[in-house]
């Protein structure tokens, strides 16, 4: 009897928890002041009661889908959709764009010589017919005022590479996770054939590369933010050229300059260790050195400014070239940008997501000193 007792109280204890929480984190919430907003603050405490309580993530789960039965259909900043989660991107600030698109342009009159820039939409500018429009108004027009804006003037110093419109001509695919802010590899390979072109490349078809689906049951950074329990696990896949055997020898540097070394663009010991998507080219570190060996002779070389959004497409660009090296411009420090001499590529591209792009300041101090 007291058993059963005890069982009630602690049922009705979790059910007032959460009433509490949908209570905080909907109108009276933004009564009560900015403590327990979306601040870090009330961030930083639900964070610590997940790791100190194991009850405290179901708890969690269940304030997100009582917020989402009750018409909040955006939280911590992520849209709640039918069968996906999309990250809301708001810029940061308009100097934070701005000295992205500067420095970029700075670097390459440097350099003298021309270069490739690439804004990739997110989820939300793409496929904006899955958003919840009766309660979530207005969205951030990436395509308008990001990156038509950057293209413009970016004019006479970079060549632009608009994959926008491409992906809204697949936007029905699986072409973005359902729980990341990052593309699939399908999405992937259809920037790929834009940017093949822009680049002076006759792009593959599809059939050219072998598909292995490492799992079916991926959950990215956007289940961290916003865990709802009715957007499935995300399938992430490995592509490979088919066509012609090749060898690779893929080489990440941390912050300290140590480096570690794979003979694949797949390590199933990084999946093993870290999960699906960090056997995607091994993860994404500040300096990422990939050769190619092929029959045939290729002397094509490329450097890549950009960010994680990388590891979609660049399993697909790599057939192209006998080298590319990738610089996460966000994480690099100079001491590693001293390996790296533009003079030695042909073709320089700077890459990055639109979210990115507007929150981060990618690039002021990138190039601190004048490239030799």
């Amino acid at each position: 009897m007291f058993g059963k007792r005890l069982s009630a109280v602690v049922f009705l204890a979790v059910l007032a928890a959460a009433c509490v929480t949908l209570l905080l984190s909907s109108g009276l919430r933004r009564e009560i002041g900015t403590f327990f907003s979306k601040s870090n603050v009330s961030r930083g405490l639900e964070e610590q009661a997940v790791e100190a309580f194991p009850g405290a993530e179901v708890l969690r789960r269940l304030r997100i889908s009582l917020n989402y039965w009750s018409g909040n259909k955006e939280q911590n900043g992520i849209f709640i959709t039918d069968d996906a989660l999309m990250l809301d991107v708001q810029p940061e600030s308009q100097a934070i764009i701005t000295s992205n698109t500067s420095s970029m342009m700075d670097y390459m009159e440097q350099l003298e010589k021309g270069g490739y820039v690439m804004i990739i939409p997110t989820a939300c500018a793409v496929q904006q017919e899955k958003l919840p429009y009766e309660s979530v108004v207005p969205l951030y027009n990436q395509k308008e005022e990001l990156i038509d804006d950057i293209y413009r003037r970016v004019s006479g110093y970079l060549t632009a590479v608009d994959v926008y419109p491409t992906l809204r001509n697949h936007q029905e695919e699986y072409i973005y996770y359902r729980t990341d802010t990052r593309l699939t590899g399908l999405g992937g390979y259809y920037i790929y054939t834009v940017l093949a072109k822009k680049l002076g490349l006759n792009p593959r078809g599809i059939e050219d590369f072998d598909v292995e689906h490492l799992t079916y049951d991926y959950y990215g950074n956007l289940y961290d933010l916003s865990p709802y329990r009715k957007v499935a696990g995300d399938r992430v896949s490995a592509y490979r050229f088919a066509a012609q055997q090749r060898s690779y020898t893929v080489t990440h540097y941390d912050v300290q300059g140590d480096g570690r070394q794979y003979y694949t663009l797949y390590p199933k010991s990084r999946q093993q260790l870290f999960g699906a998507q960090e056997a995607i080219l091994g993860g994404v570190s500040p300096v990422v050195d990939i050769e190619i060996d092929s029959p045939q002779k290729n002397y094509n070389q490329l450097l890549i400014f950009g960010d994680d959004s990388m590891q979609s497409y660049l399993p697909f660009l790599l057939v192209h070239y006998a080298r590319v090296t990738f610089v996460d411009a966000a994480n690099v420090t100079p001491a590693l940008l001293e390996w790296v001499d533009p003079a030695d590529y042909k073709q320089i591209l700077f890459a990055f997501s639109a979210d990115h792009y507007v929150t981060q300041d990618l690039m002021s101090g990138l190039f601190a000193e004048t490239p030799d």
